[in-house]
Parts: structure tokens; sequence; C-alpha cells
């Protein structure tokens, strides 16, 4: 037991020492955009410029035209090619569509099996964009950078660019909300969007976005998930297994293989998997039992 409060507290200190807010008041500071960040930290931080410009994030939106920005084959689709202005998601696994008006376009890519799936009518400008892009304004209808940029989750940089200095540090709740603010469901307190209006990282996100508290598996929900689970309830944060930059090339932006990554705290009480779950299938991950459809409630087969 000893040692597995120990490997938590560790954990948490390396997620609070490396958690950077820039410098400066993050509602203050003005947006300066993705490429102004990489111009300096492309070479003291190259690992997190080189691993973020892989993962998902920095595409979340993207306009129509951007080269290879929409992987679907429109033969068949339920709508024309030319209806489309932005892109949800880089294509990984799925992506979704919205019209110059930020309407949500009723169909979705499944890249997978190459096939179209109806998607329901949506409000893309207080459903979706408010998380696909940066430094989102809800009045304007506009966004500073498509994509989630640097400042989405650093803050804004007007202020570290004009007086470079280090970094605040985040605790693991300040952190995991940050994380929250996209991957949770649920409303911001006027009840209209599915994301925190206001929010900036360093913030208490419960007094911008009320938590749905989902039992069911859904998307972008893993925040809301953890929350409920003794993981949260102990203090873990996102970073604790995930690698937000990606340098580590592993998926899901694991720090670690799943099996291995869990077993750095629970290896006292389990050996292996082998040993743990015998009738488990060859390619089964502790995910396999703990986490059925992605869930982030970590509970025990059954429970």
């Amino acid at each position: 037991m000893k040692t597995r409060v120990l490997a938590i507290f560790i954990g948490m200190l390396m997620v609070a020492m490396a958690a950077g807010l820039a410098n400066g008041d993050a509602h203050t500071a003005q947006y300066k955009g993705t490429a102004m960040c990489v111009m300096c930290h492309k070479n003291m931080h190259k690992a997190v410029v080189e691993g973020y410009q892989k993962i998902t994030h920095p595409k979340a939106m993207q306009k129509a035209d951007a080269a290879g920005a929409i992987v679907a084959d429109f033969a068949g689709s339920p709508f024309t090619k030319d209806k489309v202005a932005f892109v949800l998601g880089r294509g990984t696994r799925e992506q979704a569509y919205l019209d110059a008006n930020l309407q949500v376009l009723p169909g979705s890519w499944d890249v997978k099996s190459k096939a179209w799936k109806a998607t329901p009518a949506a409000d893309g400008a207080t459903q979706c964009v408010g998380c696909h892009a940066t430094g989102y304004d809800v009045e304007k209808k506009t966004y500073v950078e498509a994509g989630v940029g640097c400042e989405a989750c650093h803050g804004p940089g007007s202020e570290h660019i004009a007086k470079p200095g280090k970094d605040s540090a985040l605790s693991a709740k300040q952190l995991g909300m940050v994380c929250g603010s996209c991957h949770s469901a649920g409303k911001d307190t006027s009840g209209k969007y599915a994301f925190p209006v206001g929010f900036r990282p360093g913030d208490d996100l419960t007094k911008s976005f009320v938590d749905a508290k989902p039992t069911a598996p859904g998307r972008n929900q893993q925040y809301s998930e953890l929350m409920q689970s003794k993981h949260g309830q102990m203090g873990f944060a996102c970073t604790t297994c995930h690698d937000p930059h990606g340098t580590t090339g592993i998926a899901t932006q694991l720090k670690k293989p799943i099996n291995d990554g869990c077993l750095s705290c629970h290896a006292a009480k389990i050996k292996d998997l082998k040993t743990h779950a015998p009738a488990a299938p060859a390619d089964a991950t502790c995910a396999t039992c703990h986490m059925p459809g992605g869930q982030h409630t970590f509970k025990k087969p059954g429970a």
C-alpha cells in the first residue's frame, strides 16, 4: 500500500511540475497563435513541438480548402462537397463537417469502414466550435485559430511573449480542468453551450460548466467519467497517464503502454495480466475489462 501511495504522490508531483501556464493573466493577455509559440519553442522544446504537430489537436478544425483536410469520398454522400466550409477532426477515425454558417452537415465519414453515417442536425456554433478552435468568441462567432492551439491549454501568450519568464505551475486539479474544459459532457452555466464559455487555463471549471455526470459511454466525456471514479477522487489528472504533446508516439497519447502504465501503480497487488486474468484473450489489456467502451471510470468488471 505504501508503495502505491508513494507512486501516486510522485506521479502527481511530476504532473504539477510539468504543467506550465504561460506567465501573465490568462484573462487580460491576448492570443498570438501557435505559429508564434513555435518560433521559440521549436528549438528549446523540439520534441514537444514535433510531437504536438502529429496529434489530432492542431487539426481538430480546419478550413475545407486546407491541403488534405477532407478525407471522405463524396460518392454517395448525403450532401455535396461544395457545402463543406469547415472540417471537424483530422480524419484518423471519423470526420464531421460544417457549412459556412457553422451548422453541422447531415453526415460524418467513418474512416475505418469508408462509409457515411447519419449525423443529427446541430448548431456547431454552440455545440462544437468552442472546443475545436482556439480563442472562440461566442458572440461574434469568430476564432483566433482553427484547431486546438498551444494557447488553448496554456492560455493566451501575449504577456509571456512580451516578458518571457518562468511559467506558473498548475496543480493536478487545475490541470485536469484544462482537459476537462473540452473532454466533459454537460453545458455552460447558461445551458446553451456544450463548452465552458469564458474558461481560461487555471480557472475553476465548476464556475463556468455544469457537468452532466454521464453513466453511459459517450464521446469527449473522459474527464466527466474520471471525476466519478476512484482515480479522480484520489487526485489523478489526465496527464498522470497521458502526454498532451504526444512526445511518446504511443496511441491515444499515453505516456506508457496500457499495461505498463496501470502496473506502475498496481504492481503491488497484480503481478501481470496473465496471472490476474487467466481467462482473458491473448490480446487483452487492463483497459479491456476496466475501461469498456473507452470509459474512464476504471470500475471492476460487473461493478
